[in-house]
């Protein structure tokens, strides 16, 4: 009950919404959907603000593991030093947890406006928006408790999509028939395809960052979790694992055209620091090799000396 007190003004927020982008479209489905990708847009930049931050602090981990064994004997002077690296290359390692702070409270409201009691507890019943209560209980004149039950006898129209009650799980769709539980048994595959996909997807990046593979364990859990997330959406209503879907498909497509350049960026960057160019110069391309440089063409193993054709006209010369 406190977490639902403490939680219900994020609850009406989330419900004012929905009942907002579902006037225009009277689509349940579509306005979930939109609100989905408004949530996705929000978080956007509390996530760059983080991948930012959490590159920064891989990238300097070298120097923090060198002052660590440094001043392994004496913890006081360790955190010292430590704050003055921080503070001198304005870096703050708490910055990577902060914007979790704001993103987890949104996603629990969005979360918790689906499920139990259900939407009708939060949607508006009066003024220009109470369209999707009158559509979902009937009247306003209702009580959410009695559309409630009467929404588990009888799925208004206005819950249906894409040949789902959207008020309704996996789960509660099994009973009904094969037919009637396969759009909602798509749905979980898509869940867990997605959340696959985007393990792949940061499994990849890392490797060609240079990063060692993870070990048997972590490959397992990582195989394991978006299992995990379609049994847990088995029994999820359909509105909810909606919103799962379309957020991984949002992180798919951040991951792929936004985040991956990002830390492209923050990596051709000196280090904090230095004034040394990142490694493999200016241009990105590893220095040597090129046009100018490296040993002489006409040198053995990078040692300088005479040409064959040189060392053969001093000995024409010496005859003469």
């Amino acid at each position: 009950m406190l977490a639902a007190s403490l939680f219900d003004p994020l609850y009406k927020v989330v419900g004012l919404l929905l009942a907002f982008l579902y006037y225009p479209t009277h689509s349940l489905g579509i306005a979930i959907i939109v609100l989905t990708l408004i949530v996705m847009l929000v978080q956007f930049p509390l996530i760059a603000k983080q991948t930012r931050s959490m590159i920064l602090m891989q990238r300097v981990q070298p120097e923090i593991k060198r002052i660590q064994q440094k001043y392994k004997d004496d913890r006081q002077k360790q955190n010292e030093e430590l704050l003055k690296f921080y503070q001198e290359n304005k870096i703050n390692p708490l910055a990577g947890c902060l914007p979790l702070l704001l993103i987890l409270p949104i996603g629990i409201a969005v979360l918790g406006t689906f499920r139990h009691p259900g939407i009708e507890y939060h949607i508006p019943r009066s003024g220009t928006f109470s369209k999707l209560y009158v559509d979902v209980c009937g009247k306003t004149s209702i009580q959410p408790k009695d559309c409630g039950d009467a929404i588990k006898k009888h799925a208004p129209s206005a819950l249906h999509f894409l040949g789902m009650h959207l008020n309704l799980s996996a789960a509660n769709a099994a009973s009904d028939g094969i037919m009637t539980a396969l759009p909602y048994f798509v749905l979980l595959a898509l869940v867990i395809f997605t959340g696959w996909y985007q393990v792949r997807q940061t499994q990849a990046r890392q490797l060609q960052q240079g990063a060692a593979a993870p070990n048997a364990q972590m490959q397992a859990v990582t195989k394991i979790m978006p299992i995990f997330f379609g049994v847990i959406s088995y029994g999820f209503s359909a509105a909810t694992t909606i919103y799962f879907v379309v957020s991984n498909a949002w992180r798919i497509g951040q991951q792929h055209f936004v985040l991956n350049k990002m830390y492209e960026e923050e990596h051709a960057k000196p280090l904090p620091g230095s004034s040394a160019p990142p490694a493999g110069g200016t241009d990105g391309k590893p220095d040597g090799g090129g046009a100018g440089s490296g040993p002489d063409k006409g040198s053995a193993n990078g040692a300088s000396g005479p040409s064959p054709n040189a060392a053969r006209r001093k000995k024409k010369k010496r005859k003469r």
